[in-house]
């Protein structure tokens, strides 16, 4: 346990501890299709399993060893889409015909194949499953590990196949739903939820394929974007990756990041998307754990930067630090 303690985290940990999977997933989990991919699956085959459904990530599933092998995640193909994009620039008109992405992405998929292989990619995000009758509390120590994104949740009736899966996110959502920010009224400093940290940012006037190749170089799912006054105007998502990628180069990624997220958001949201994506931000001063976390619930992303009084970024809190932050400051006797 910790040293220090925090009201706050103790008032969630509470909440945690008195749910079960059960209550985050419905008692309907059992009937939930999941999307998987096999272990054999091409990585351009799985990158459409995961464009056709919408999602960011799907779990690997060997049916060799009869067990899953991590899953699969949209980023971890990143620089393909990056490279696609590079190359539909180059030899035709973007927003027309799309075979030049989608030759070209497949062909660094092939020329990379050692590395752009299921096995090797889903090993990066190990499969951590909860049975669906578990304490919230087992949930949120596995989602407490940097490797851990996700959690796939198991029936408990001798299968281990995934009937739900539940992400950080989510378990930060089902938070929210259950603490109201007034509970949670801490200052982030004195609650011990630690925000000034390294922030990477890119200005709004660089090219949206440079962005993204920050984000793949460095592991990121979202960037912190500045004008020339170093003031936070933007940022980018773990969505916007996913979305890279529908788009098959539609868009122009010379584009300076703002006009690309601009565009590539607008024609998410007229397919039926109902995110406004907001700049997602507070002011040191506004900072509490309760208002971090439910505007983290409500964006639906998975970092809030925080901000000094010139809307300068100084610091930044993640899903992730939220969860740790609970398991870490919950000391309860």
């Amino acid at each position: 346990m910790a040293e220090s303690s925090s009201n706050s985290a103790i008032a969630l940990y509470e909440a945690l501890e008195g749910q079960t999977v059960k209550d985050i997933v419905g008692v309907n989990a059992h009937i939930k299709t999941v999307i998987e991919i096999d272990s054999e699956t091409k990585p351009i085959d799985a990158a459409d399993t995961l464009w056709s459904n919408n999602i960011l990530g799907a779990p690997v599933w060997d049916e060799i060893s009869k067990k899953y092998m991590g899953f699969f995640d949209m980023r971890d193909i990143l620089s393909a889409v990056v490279a696609a994009n590079k190359a539909m620039e180059n030899e035709s008109k973007p927003g027309h015909d799309t075979t030049v992405w989608v030759k070209s992405f497949e062909e660094m998929i092939k020329e990379k194949d050692s590395l752009f292989n299921l096995t090797y990619l889903s090993a990066r995000h190990p499969f951590m499953e909860c049975k669906i009758d578990a304490n919230l509390v087992e949930m949120a120590t596995l989602l407490a590990d940097p490797k851990c994104h996700r959690v796939g949740i198991t029936n408990g009736s001798g299968s281990n196949r995934c009937v739900n899966i539940v992400s950080r996110a989510g378990l930060c959502k089902f938070l929210a739903e259950k603490v109201s920010a007034d509970k949670l009224d801490e200052m982030l400093a004195d609650a011990g939820l630690e925000y000034n940290k390294e922030i990477v940012c890119i200005q709004s006037d660089a090219p949206a394929f440079e962005a993204f190749e920050v984000m793949d170089r460095q592991n990121l799912s979202g960037l912190a974007v500045v004008d020339d006054e170093g003031k936070l105007v933007g940022n980018t998502s773990a969505r916007d990756a996913k979305m890279a990628a529908i788009d098959q180069g539609k868009t122009e990624m010379q584009k300076d990041i703002l006009s690309y997220l601009a565009a590539v958001r607008q024609t998410q949201f007229a397919k039926g998307g109902k995110d406004r994506y907001p700049v997602c931000l507070i002011h040191e001063s506004d900072a509490t754990v309760g208002r971090v976390l439910h505007l983290l619930a409500k964006t639906g992303y998975h970092r809030v930067f925080v901000t000094d009084e010139d809307s300068k970024p100084i610091g930044v809190v993640s899903v992730f630090d939220i969860i740790r932050f609970i398991v870490s400051k919950s000391s309860i006797s």
